[in-house]
């Protein structure tokens, strides 16, 4: 065999493993987001009811690319790192809950979502007081610094009785 046609074959032979590879990843993730969409309804509805304090939504649809995933992982770092001792003690809670299920499908229309994103909402006496929907994280998410201090940012001025608007 020529050394042309052996390079030939090797190109096409790694372009077809690499399709199949490709294939098979994005089967998973496929498979793995259909079960997550289940998993985070029921982590939202194991967290105990929260009466005083805020909760840190992540919000998002059947669909979830790479943007969106960053999003959640900033996001939740981002409340983590920032109110470990608030996460600890319940005074705030992160939740993820996927708005395209059918019992979540009233979130869309409570929060104005449109697009996967972040809402703070204050919770006094069990009732809701009032809720931030943090469109900015889409502007930020090429800049992981400023993203994460945009969320602490809000998150802290929710904690502490900030602005009373409810979106921005």
């Amino acid at each position: 065999m020529k050394p042309k046609n052996a390079l030939t074959l090797a190109l096409l032979l790694f372009v077809a493993a690499s399709i199949v590879v490709l294939t098979v990843k994005s089967l998973r993730q496929n498979a793995t987001a259909s079960s997550d969409s289940g998993a985070t309804a029921a982590q939202s509805d194991e967290l105990p009811k929260l009466i005083d304090g805020v909760i840190a939504y992540y919000f998002h649809g059947n669909t979830r690319c790479v943007t969106c995933e960053t999003i959640e992982a900033y996001a939740h770092e981002a409340i983590e790192k920032g109110f470990a001792d608030e996460l600890r003690s319940g005074r705030i809670q992160w939740r993820v809950v996927n708005y395209e299920q059918p019992q979540n499908t009233h979130f869309t229309t409570d929060y104005d979502l449109i697009a996967p994103t972040v809402v703070l909402v204050e919770m006094a006496e069990g009732k809701q007081k009032r809720w931030k929907n943090l469109v900015h994280v889409w502007e930020l998410v090429g800049e992981k610094e400023a993203f994460v201090d945009y969320v602490q940012e809000q998150t802290r001025a929710m904690v502490g009785g900030g602005e009373k608007a409810e979106s921005d």
